[in-house]
């Protein structure tokens, strides 16, 4: 929107006029001009505190100094910074506060950019007025990753304000009075927080430092790389700062990256995953039925001709491959593009297949898209935001503070449909600042779905539709209001678990609000209704009108980090590069002329298809690039059966994982750290990675992997970097050419909308609008359901020494009246089990969770998932395995 004559103030500072938006404060105001004015407990992200008062200035007509960091600006108003009243008011402020600061420069982690330091070295005087014996607080230990040195402390509450306002977590809180003001936390134990790492980044001193890179460096002596985190979907900007070639810290500046500074506890915590001992560092090739060390070229050579001579006595179609979405957008497409012109086969399959190919495969049929249409801006902006299935802190960490922002800063009103239930934890949780909060289990959020859509259409005289809806799609329209009306609300009662005053009320917000965004989680994605579920909530935007409106949306979110660039590059079977279709002959004309050969024809193959072909003999060979089958899915899936009947398995990876175990040949893969490339996060955003460290031994680039190994097998796919690579693939795919500070949304394709609205749906339209059976396998009166923990992503990050600090190993999570039942107290050894086996293992008791329900965090759930059954998605070829029914008993002692 344009800024009116009376948005705008001008004012002159030092001198110096400057026009800046109504509501600046005269301190941000400065910097516009390029004036520094000093301060401690002033942050951009944080409300004004003014509680430091180093931040005073001269404001004409004023008779006393004001605090910048609180005072807004005002039409014709003159500041002046550096005035010698000013400056004498900075020295005595600056002498007030050392007078209790300890002189431990040298040795404080932050010596080298420390504001204190800075500001001292600017304005304080030789010597003090102030004789009094120094303040000392006793060194008391904190937390295992978070250290602080309260004698450090400026007490300008920074810390406090950010776990406050920004992550809703309340873990920090000043105690005492005056200059013996500490902080602290809550309890008598260790801090138990999300360990965001944001007190540390927004500490101005030494006071909370990180105790993973503790003495360990100066600032002067590190190297800065900035990167894309690898833990979720959200891809955060963060800079990796290394001391010869070792990860020494993480940091993220205030207005980078999609984060703006802001991060979680595996993106702050988590970065030595990639130097951790248990790495490969040289290639294995299994020799008498042991995997031994090899040299590049007798691993390479050995793959190559045992490829060639495969395809040779089978033909391409049995070859097959997959590649894990923590890989950047150039080994994906260098693999697709492998498997397809090298092998000759559209046998590929990645991440996405474990439930955010649900998401995207409705978001094409609908809107013509893989992409959102809208972004983490569209969410800030929302006035009304609905969460399903997201369980958003622990998965998306950042996508969660965009929505707290919108509710807490700017009155959104939010919609959950989740399993937690409101509670104050160590954890926060988003139901807490929910409207309307619907409590339901993933069996039930499509029921909970079809409620919120009856809801809509029966909401008042003529219902919540859009008015010229009826219209432009009239058979639509009465195919759901026909369907709807014929379910009874006893029915969807009993099939959700909400009562119908619920739904109604939640629908009846929904459809007030006009700029609607609608958050999916992979708790629904992955689930056996996550397909028709988000079709049917991209019909409740129908209904509305606004799935083609400015900044309302369905964003479906990514678990790992590139699901999105897997998708768009085609390491899929449903999709070529660049969103076309395998049957699209325009599609396939325009490939061949880009890549100068014809693509295969022969039909793709899933994962669980890949599985059940090798089991049968229809595939001979697998290549598999950063993915674990073996450890991801059930034994009941019978992957590992599969992979020990193929002649040959080859996998690139960075640790000895189950899947590779079982390789014939294993290549040592390069880290996130160590190569160039981009990723594309869960909004459709390509970004930059960049390398930090040299490869850990002889690891390399997947791309180059693959690339050499196309050479040797006589079809080269030669590039000389991945700069290159991402040149062809800008040559494919236009939109991968905006490389920038903010993605650009995707737009609906009105041509498919329509053709949707008049034909599209009749294909299962009324189907989806049947409320589920909810049935779950095993038995019990317990439902188990495997969840992301928010200090772990996958197993990946169970190689992360300073995760493992804070959570070591899984514990069953479990309502506090379901352990009472049962007489189980917290920290109970456990035994849970059902017909498909039993696991054992510790319990803890948490209100958040509902009666009848039980979690387990997946990154730990080798055991547990021996209760689980595996099915699959008949239209998408999901495998469903995440929940089972079970019982729970105490373990009884065995001498």
């Amino acid at each position: 929107m344009a800024t009116t004559a009376t948005d705008t103030i001008t004012l002159t500072i030092d001198g110096r006029v400057v026009s800046v938006p109504k509501g600046t404060l005269v301190i941000e105001a400065a910097r516009r001009v390029g004036v520094m004015i000093p301060h401690f407990c002033y942050h951009p992200k944080l409300k004004p505190d003014a509680n430091c008062r180093m931040c005073l200035v001269e404001v004409e007509k004023m008779p006393k100094l004001q605090t910048a960091c609180s005072t807004p600006v005002a039409e014709g108003m003159s500041v002046r910074t550096a005035t010698t009243v000013v400056n004498n008011a900075h020295k005595s402020v600056l002498e007030f506060i050392l007078a209790n600061h300890p002189l431990d420069c040298p040795v404080c982690d932050q010596g080298g950019r420390c504001d204190l330091q800075d500001f001292s070295h600017e304005y304080t005087p030789t010597t003090s007025r102030f004789v009094e014996t120094k303040r000392v607080f006793q060194k008391e230990y904190f937390s295992p990753l978070i250290e602080t040195q309260m004698n450090r402390c400026v007490q300008c509450l920074r810390c406090v304000r950010y776990c406050d306002e920004v992550m809703d977590v309340k873990a920090l809180a000043p105690s005492g009075r005056g200059t013996m003001t500490e902080i602290k936390h809550f309890t008598t134990h260790a801090l138990d927080c999300e360990f965001c790492g944001g007190c540390v980044q927004i500490c101005p001193v030494g006071a909370i430092t990180s105790r993973l890179s503790m003495y360990e460096y100066r600032p002067w002596m590190l190297k800065r790389a900035d990167t894309i985190c690898t833990y979720c979907g959200d891809g955060c900007q963060i800079t990796l700062q290394t001391k010869g070639n070792e990860l020494v810290e993480v940091m993220s500046a205030h207005g980078a990256g999609r984060n703006n500074g802001d991060l979680c506890a595996r993106g702050y915590f988590g970065y030595h995953v990639s130097s951790h001992e248990s790495r490969l560092t040289h290639p294995l090739i299994r020799r008498d039925g042991q995997l031994v060390q090899a040299t590049w070229e007798d691993a390479l050579e050995y793959v190559a001709e045992a490829t060639v001579r495969l395809k040779l006595a089978n033909g391409p179609s049995a070859f097959a491959g997959l590649i894990g979405a923590r890989c950047t957008n150039e080994d994906m497409y260098v693999f697709q593009k492998f498997m397809r012109l090298a092998i000759g086969t559209n046998k590929i399959d990645s991440s996405p297949r474990y439930g955010s190919i649900n998401g995207a495969r409705a978001l094409s049929r609908v809107l013509g898209t893989l992409r959102w249409t809208v972004s983490f801006e569209d969410i800030l902006a929302a006035d009304t935001l609905l969460l399903i299935g997201t369980n958003l802190t622990e998965a998306n960490p950042i996508t969660g503070l965009k929505v707290k922002e919108a509710v807490k800063q700017h009155g959104a009103q939010l919609v959950t449909v989740e399993t937690l239930e409101p509670a104050v934890g160590t954890i926060s949780n988003i139901a807490n600042l929910s409207t309307h909060h619907l409590t339901a289990t993933p069996d039930r959020f499509h029921a909970v779905i079809l409620g919120l859509l009856k809801a809509l259409v029966e909401g008042n005289e003529n219902g919540h539709l859009h008015a010229r809806l009826a219209e432009q799609a009239p058979v639509y329209v009465k195919t759901v209001t026909d369907a709807l009306r014929g379910l009874a609300w006893p029915a969807l009662e009993a099939a959700s678990g909400v009562t119908a005053t619920a739904l109604q009320a939640a629908a009846a917000t929904l459809a007030q609000g006009t700029r609607t965004v609608i958050l999916v989680g992979q708790a629904l994605l992955r689930h056996g209704n996550g397909y028709v579920s988000a079709m049917t909530l991209l019909d409740a935007l129908i209904l509305l009108g606004r799935h083609d409106q400015p900044g309302c949306g369905l964003a479906p979110l990514m678990e790992e980090n590139n699901e999105q660039g897997a998708l768009e590059l085609g390491a899929v079977p449903e999709f070529l590069p660049g969103h076309r279709l395998p049957s699209d002959a325009a599609a396939r004309e325009s490939l061949r002329k880009q890549w100068g050969e014809e693509l295969p024809t022969g039909a793709g193959a899933t994962q669980t298809d890949i599985f059940d072909q090798a089991r049968s003999g229809a595939i001979k060979a697998l290549f598999v690039i950063g993915e674990n089958p073996v450890g991801s899915l059930p034994p009941s899936a019978q992957v590992r059966d599969a992979l020990g009947r193929l002649d040959l398995l080859v996998c690139q990876e960075l640790f000895l994982t189950e899947t590779a175990a079982m390789a014939h040949v294993v290549f040592p893969a390069c880290s996130y750290a160590e190569k160039n490339g981009t990723f594309t996060n869960t909004e459709g955003h390509v970004q930059r990675v960049r390398q930090a460290i040299d490869p850990i031994g002889e690891s390399r680039p997947d791309w180059e992997i693959v690339s050499t190994l196309s050479g040797l097998m006589g079809y080269p796919l030669e590039y000389a970097d991945a700069q290159e690579i991402l040149k062809e693939i800008r040559s494919v795919i236009p939109a991968y050419g905006l490389l920038g500070p903010s993605p650009v949304s995707a737009k609906p394709n009105p041509s498919v909308t329509e053709q949707y609205l008049r034909e599209g749906h009749t294909e299962d339209l009324r189907t989806r609008l049947t409320l589920p059976q909810g049935h779950v396998p095993g038995e019990g009166p317990l439902l188990l359901t495997l969840e992301q923990s928010l200090f772990h992503s996958g197993k990946f990050s169970t190689q992360a020494k300073g995760l493992l600090r804070v959570q070591e190993r899984g514990s069953l999570l479990m309502n506090p009246a379901d352990a009472h039942a049962r007489g189980l107290t917290d920290g109970d050894r456990i035994r849970l089990f059902n017909r498909q086996g039993s696991a054992t293992t510790t319990v803890t008791l948490q209100d958040r969770i509902p009666p009848g329900v039980v979690r387990f965090p997946d990154h730990f759930d080798a055991d547990v998932k021996a209760l689980l059954s595996c099915a699959v998605d008949p239209a998408t070829r999901v495998p469903v395995y995440r929940q089972a029914r079970v019982q729970v008993e105490k373990e009884t002692r065995r001498d």
